[in-house]
């Protein structure tokens, strides 16, 4: 069958190409417009000149895992930020053609093309992008200087250069700078990938970098490698492999413009996203934009920070990714290997709003040229119901808490009011969302000893969430606050308590603020929903259990005859900073802690149960004596 005609349809008129098998001959084309092409098993693309051009919100969907095969090419337009000095994290959704092979096969920047005329979609003809080992991209080429991938890697220094002439596997990530050109379109031609696709995410096992804040997982930039929407819900949730090597998160990179190359003035961090309950596909997940950082020449934090980037939030909270959009994932414990297939695409229009319906690519400038006001519903081939799902989903009210910290950026927390929640008081993977921006100065929710961005819980009057708040320096302010509430209830309070002052604080209504000198509040705060609701100490069960410091030897001794089981042990001087700390106790019958080291003063010494129950008294420690 040969193929030689343009197609030209609306998205909401016939939406849908079907073929059992493409096959586009020598000095032929396939032009499709706003349509998603569905192509039931391969796709051959016979000469040089056999070419499947992808244009508006077109896009490839195909079912069997059979690879696509010969020389010709898919065309397909993606934006990028304009600007010579920000990073988009990319994967490709081809490789470099060959006629060698009907594989999926590894991409360079030889598959970057500059499009004649990218406003006029009719049009198909583009040049392969020039590359300058210059640091500045220019408005006729892109810098080969700030091609990196990320594989495999525990921190900064493993971020690889490639530069444009370095063969990226297909499914891995690379990272590109724009160029100062109004209209920053890329064409990505090539073979189109297709079918399951595998990526390294491993630990070693062995911390080698241990001042990168990475500790003991690894992370990998992968991305979308199909030309077509990715349904990120569905990649965990299809692929049980997924489940058992990665984290349960996906981490998007924002970035501010700063007009400069020098990592020191860099400003930006990641989105976290997770998927929530993989059994129920209504549920679209939570995400939660990054704060920015600055950063020093090592890569490390320098402390400094700034106000965010664009709220992505409302847009299906990051569910859909979009045509050649870039993101982080991390291993769970040991990893292994992250699977991509064809079950996970769908066709899901990119939204030229970054607030509406539609796949995002994380990026501030409009993704296409054009407005719609329609209801977006995803196409599937994968017998989800995605209509259902739009029209039903699953309600997931949300508290957006906005830690403002020394005047300068806040922080974002998010609390999800899931009912299946397996436990509100432990850490749940796919649920919960890690801290993976961690400040210098720093606001997060606290579960199973892991720093949250994200928590989710069956939500419950009486139940507690540990806040915790980090301070590089003394004096430094917190102004804790509601930002946004998505769909909770109006009955619903929240406060912030303060155990060291046993003060509430209505931050539904107000702001919580305090001053703290340097150090770790990991266990002075809490995010509660009604007053006094920390649950009653009872007097008999403890009558025996007593705190002594002797003063003499510099001890402090902790006697627990009833062997209740207790979760910590914690020591605060009177500013509330945490001086010791002990998680390892179980119901031991007795506690000693040396206290040599510590100032003469006043002490609260607090002891929490395994049912969150606390116990609370002053000490004087004396070393004088």
């Amino acid at each position: 069958m040969f193929f030689r005609f343009i197609i030209f349809l609306s998205i909401f008129s016939i939406n849908f190409i079907h073929s059992q098998d493409l096959f586009v001959a020598n000095n032929s084309y396939l032009y499709a417009k706003d349509v998603v092409v569905f192509v039931n098993n391969d796709i051959r693309l016979d000469t040089p000149t056999s070419n499947l051009y992808l244009r508006g919100d077109a896009q490839l969907v195909q079912n069997s895992d059979t690879k696509n095969s010969d020389e010709g090419k898919l065309s397909i337009y993606q934006n990028q930020t304009t600007g010579i000095y920000e990073y988009n994290y990319w994967c490709s959704p081809v490789g470099v053609a060959d006629a060698t092979s009907n594989l999926n096969v590894d991409f360079n920047g030889s598959s970057i093309h500059d499009p004649d005329d990218e406003l006029d979609l009719a049009n198909v003809t583009s040049t392969a992008y020039p590359f300058t080992y210059d640091y500045d991209g220019t408005a006729t080429a892109l810098s080969s200087q700030w091609i990196f991938t990320l594989i495999d890697a525990e921190g900064y220094a493993d971020w690889n250069k490639v530069f444009h002439i370095g063969d990226i596997e297909t499914g891995y990530g690379f990272t590109l700078k724009g160029s100062p050109n109004a209209n920053n379109v890329l064409d990505f031609r090539g073979r189109p990938n297709n079918g399951t696709i595998s990526v390294s995410c491993s630990f070693d096992g062995t911390d080698n970098q241990p001042n990168s804040g990475k500790l003991n997982y690894a992370e990998t930039l992968t991305g979308n490698p199909y030309p077509s929407a990715l349904d990120l819900k569905l990649f965990f949730a299809n692929s049980a492999n997924n489940q058992a090597d990665l984290s349960g998160e996906i981490f998007f990179w924002e970035q501010k413009v700063k007009n400069s190359h020098y990592l020191a003035d860099y400003e930006g961090g990641y989105g976290v996203y997770t998927p929530g309950p993989l059994g129920d596909l209504s549920d679209n997940g939570t995400y939660t934009v990054a704060a920015f950082e600055a950063y020093n020449g090592d890569g490390s934090s320098s402390g400094a920070t700034t106000l965010n980037t664009t709220d992505f939030s409302p847009n299906n909270k990051r569910r859909f990714a979009a045509v050649g959009q870039g993101f982080v994932i991390a291993s769970n414990v040991n990893g292994g290997n992250a699977i991509f297939d064809n079950s996970m695409r769908v066709y899901f229009r990119e939204d030229s709003n970054p607030t509406g319906d539609g796949s995002i690519f994380a990026k501030n400038e409009n993704s296409k040229s054009k407005q719609n006001e329609e209801k977006i519903i995803p196409i599937s081939h994968n017998g989800v119901d995605y209509k259902a799902i739009f029209e039903n989903p699953t309600i997931v009210p949300e508290i957006r808490l906005h830690t403002h910290i020394n005047n300068t950026f806040y922080k974002e927390n998010v609390i999800a009011f899931r009912e299946s929640t397996p436990d509100n008081n432990t850490y749940n993977r796919f649920y919960d969302g890690r801290n993976i921006n961690e400040l210098s100065s720093d606001a997060y929710l606290i579960s199973s000893e892991k720093q949250l961005a994200i928590k989710s819980i069956n939500y419950d009057e009486t139940a507690t969430l540990p806040f915790g708040l980090k301070a590089s320096q003394d004096n430094t302010s917190f102004s804790v606050k509601i930002n946004k509430l998505n769909d909770v209830p109006t009955d619903v309070n929240i406060y912030v308590f303060d155990n060291e002052n046993n003060t509430y604080t209505d931050v539904k209504n107000g702001a919580f603020e305090i001053n703290l000198d340097a150090g770790v509040y990991n266990n002075r705060f809490e995010i509660t929903f009604s007053k006094n609701n920390s649950l009653s100490i009872d007097e008999a069960l403890f009558d025996d259990l007593k705190v002594f410091q002797n003063n003499t030897i510099s001890q402090l001794k902790v006697f627990n005859p009833k062997s209740i089981n207790i979760k910590t042990f914690s020591l605060f001087d009177v500013s509330g900073k945490q001086v010791l700390n002990d998680n390892s106790i179980s119901n031991k019958k007795q506690l000693i802690y040396s206290t040599k080291t510590f100032s003469d003063g006043v002490y609260i010494a607090k002891l929490t149960t395994d049912t969150n129950q606390v116990f609370s008294k002053k000490v004087i420690i004396s070393n004088s004596n």
